[in-house]
């Protein structure tokens, strides 16, 4: 599989962009998109939120976002702009369909001083609220990496994730939760509170960055934390070998010899202090039935005083099929249940 920095249309941008592509293409570019922001944000001043820098990128980049939270904020956006003699914005009453999560337009009337040479249209409908915070950010990535000699003129977000695409989610998430803005805010809530816990995520997302979702926050709240911390996303999964012996179309002799699917934690991201301290849980590695996380899943997920959960165990109970735990530290386990997977963070105890 290609490496996303070697791919064609990556290299290209970096090489527009009069980057060093040969090394690592994505590496330079998020880079300088990361140089930009601080350039801008050293320029204006002291900026304490990262909702307050979202307004001054925008402004920088001459960029507007409007939000789409019911059906009828999509015709009003579409005659507010055709009244300017915008006529290519009547095309977003087709254009937002289940699978786009945004759109950003250059307006063809606008000069190039103007506040809103730029519009992004972002979808809050549904489940793409969970995805509007990087749906901003996602928009405002391809605005910063426009060469000057391309013309822009219309891009559309969907989640079909081509090269270039990808490039901007990881952009995204470099310069959404801009570390030199939010990695102190979250070291001082953890510091006040003696720990991280989801009520500081949810007072750090309250005050730094309202329209973010609460599991985006929460990733990057134990990815910036200064103590050790893991996120984790479990769900129903086979193991490698039974999933290729599944897609294999083998039969089965008997219905009992079937795999049957496991609660699994199939993300596991630890923050580099949790490295460090040997706090971790493997990627696919089944979730012991002791644990508050296989609770929270077999619960009733319509009850609300189920809905979270914590308990403080030992991760001697996280073993690999072969046996082997992970580790032996005492750990407190927050978890929540959302629709198809319960989200947690692992902190030590």
């Amino acid at each position: 599989m290609t490496r996303l920095a070697d791919e064609p249309e990556i290299v290209t941008l970096a090489s527009e962009l009069g980057l060093d592509w040969r090394q690592n293409a994505v590496a330079e570019v998020v880079t300088f998109c990361l140089a930009k922001i601080a350039k801008w944000a050293k320029e204006h001043g002291p900026i304490v939120t990262v909702a307050q820098l979202e307004r001054v990128v925008c402004e920088r980049l001459g960029l507007v976002i409007e939000e789409i939270r019911e059906d009828a904020d999509l015709e009003r956006i579409v005659q507010k702009y055709v009244a300017l003699r915008e006529f290519g914005f009547a095309g977003l009453r087709s254009d937002f369909d289940d699978s786009t999560f945004a759109a950003v337009l250059r307006r063809n009337n606008a000069t190039e001083n103007s506040p809103d040479r730029f519009v992004a249209v972002v979808d809050y409908r549904g489940p793409k609220a969970a995805r509007a915070f990087f749906s901003r950010w996602h928009e405002i990535a391809h605005l910063l990496t426009l060469p000057h000699q391309r013309q822009f003129i219309f891009h559309r977000s969907t989640s079909k994730r081509p090269p270039t695409e990808r490039l901007m989610d990881e952009i995204a998430g470099a310069i959404g939760f801009y570390a030199p803005i939010f990695q102190p805010a979250v070291a001082a809530a953890i510091n006040e509170a003696g720990m991280l816990s989801f009520e500081i995520v949810e007072a750090v997302r309250a005050e730094q960055c309202p329209d973010a979702s609460f599991q985006a926050t929460l990733i990057a709240c134990a990815s910036q934390s200064p103590l050790p911390a893991v996120y984790v996303e479990a769900e129903t999964r086979y193991k490698k070998q039974e999933l290729a012996h599944i897609r294999s179309g083998q039969s089965d002799l008997f219905p009992a010899d079937r795999p049957t699917p496991k609660l699994r934690a199939c993300v596991a991201v630890p923050n580099d202090k949790a490295r460090a301290a040997g706090l971790r849980i493997d990627r696919n590695m089944q979730v012991p039935e002791e644990s508050v996380i296989h609770s929270l899943w077999v619960a009733d997920s319509e009850s609300d005083d189920l809905a979270n959960a914590e308990a403080v165990e030992s991760l001697k109970d996280w073993k690999h099929s072969d046996g082997h735990a992970v580790g032996s530290i005492e750990v407190r386990i927050e978890g929540r249940r959302v629709p198809d997977k319960v989200i947690a963070l692992v902190t030590a105890a």
